[in-house]
């Protein structure tokens, strides 16, 4: 079979995914983006500035989606003439539009301290620190706490 009758039969694939809803991942959305952009994986890797084993180790979820630089996906989502979100996950928007303003008011709608939240999660009041001025990023479980997927237990 030829390559662009592969490339063909890939992008159907992946149009059917989108179609059904299957698109779930972020794997699953860089895959899909690459294919009807019509890129291989050299040329999008090439396009963003990144190697090309770490595109194929998104697109095949080797990596924890908490771990994926959200500024790529990003990049790859243009490069793919997408909205710059489409390859980003929920909590990577989180991350995006002010993780650390988002904690802060989950932590203060609750009337808790600092040291309080950081109790009731098990981590350092400086990690909590560090999430609400952001340095760092916070956990997913955090984030399913603050959009409220999760109760805190208290």
């Amino acid at each position: 079979m030829s390559e662009k009758k592969i490339l063909k039969a890939k992008r159907l694939t992946a149009a059917i995914e989108l179609c059904t809803g299957k698109l779930e991942t972020v794997a699953d959305k860089l895959r899909y983006a690459r294919l009807m952009a019509g890129l291989h994986q050299d040329a999008l890797a090439d396009t963003v500035g990144i190697n090309r084993s770490t595109l194929l180790r998104y697109e095949n979820g080797q990596v924890k989606e908490e771990n994926m630089i959200i500024e790529w996906l990003m990049k790859i989502a243009l490069a793919c003439g997408r909205d710059e979100y489409f390859c980003c996950s929920s909590y990577h928007v989180f991350i995006v539009q002010g993780a650390g303003a988002q904690v802060k008011n989950y932590r203060k709608s609750l009337r808790l301290t600092q040291r309080q939240l950081a109790t009731l999660l098990g981590v350092n009041v400086t990690t909590v620190r560090g999430w609400e001025l952001e340095k760092s990023k916070p956990p997913t479980y955090v984030w399913e706490l603050v959009i409220g997927q999760k109760p805190i237990e208290m």
